[in-house]
């Protein structure tokens, strides 16, 4: 049963008629000073992991008398709320995401304010060239890309290309690409299914094969001999002016040159790659062959 105030009050009435009279009482504690609220380390209590930021994105694959659709919803039954042209940049991503179909739709603000939908594979995060050139990510990816390419290993190919544009494969710089996704790659070295690369330039005949014998001898030519690098440039012949697709614009590249061999300037062969960033990663997205046309 508790004590009621009054006989509280009379037990401390008598321990102080008791210190008055010389006699000692029980020792009493010293009180703890006020509570105060601990220092918090701003980065481990008080501010929340965030996810890295939102980057601007851009318009890419689409060709210069084409219009990318802006749709009310995720997926390609969605009605068309606007159209984007071939060359827009600065898109703002809302960071919502859906896939539809297989495929990866992004959601988008335009400029007027209005909330949209696009398919993923016609956007690249805006990486400007100077910041490309000088990210180390890539050079490390045209290393293991090499690397693959000269070991003939598939899943680590697999591992290198842009899991939401695929690898886009142009034997020379006038055939349509040949879409090869991630998980195709796996088995690209070994797999002897013929297939529709293009027609060669310069006999018009067709390029039909498996991947080993059809694109790997001409991979194999720079990669397996001196060639050089060179970040968004082009390097062949000054008598020779090919050009990085307008539809590739939006990723960035390196050339990866073989100079001609001694006395035959003309035998050079170049392969570009072009990348694709995916939350802040390159990847491949593009392999496109150049040589000499007579």
């Amino acid at each position: 049963m508790k004590p009621t105030n009054g006989i509280a009050w009379l037990g401390i009435a008598g321990l102080l008629l008791a210190c008055q009279a010389g006699g000692t009482p029980s020792p009493t504690p010293t009180p703890a000073p006020p509570l105060q609220a601990p220092t918090a380390t701003p980065t481990a209590m008080l501010t929340p992991t965030s996810a890295p930021p939102l980057r601007p994105l851009a318009v890419v694959r689409v060709q210069p008398t084409d219009r990318l659709y802006v749709r009310a919803g995720p997926g390609p039954d969605q009605p068309i709320l606007a159209e984007l042209p071939p060359d827009a940049t600065g898109l703002l991503p809302t960071g919502r995401e859906r896939t539809v179909q297989g495929a990866r739709w992004v959601e988008i603000r335009l400029p007027d304010g209005r909330i949209g939908w696009v398919n993923a594979s016609f956007l690249t995060e805006e990486v400007s060239p100077q910041a490309f050139c000088a990210d180390p990510q890539v050079q490390a990816l045209i290393d293991r890309l090499e690397a693959a390419i000269r070991g003939r290993d598939g899943p680590a190919l697999a591992a290198l290309i842009s899991p939401v544009h695929g690898l886009h494969l142009h034997v020379n710089r006038l055939s349509d690409a040949v879409r090869i996704r991630p998980e195709q790659a796996i088995t690209l070295f070994t797999d002897e299914t013929p297939v529709r690369w293009g027609v060669h330039p310069a006999s018009a005949m067709e390029i039909v094969g498996p991947f080993r014998q059809a694109v790997l001898p001409d991979l194999l030519d720079v990669i397996d001999r001196p060639h050089e690098r060179h970040c968004g440039l082009l390097v062949p012949p000054v008598t020779y002016q090919p050009a990085w697709p307008e539809a590739y614009r939006a990723f960035n590249f390196y050339s990866l040159h073989r100079p001609g061999t001694p006395g035959n300037e003309l035998d050079w062969r170049t392969w570009v790659v072009g990348i694709a960033y995916v939350d802040g990663r390159p990847y491949v997205a593009v392999l496109m062959q150049f040589f000499w046309e007579p």
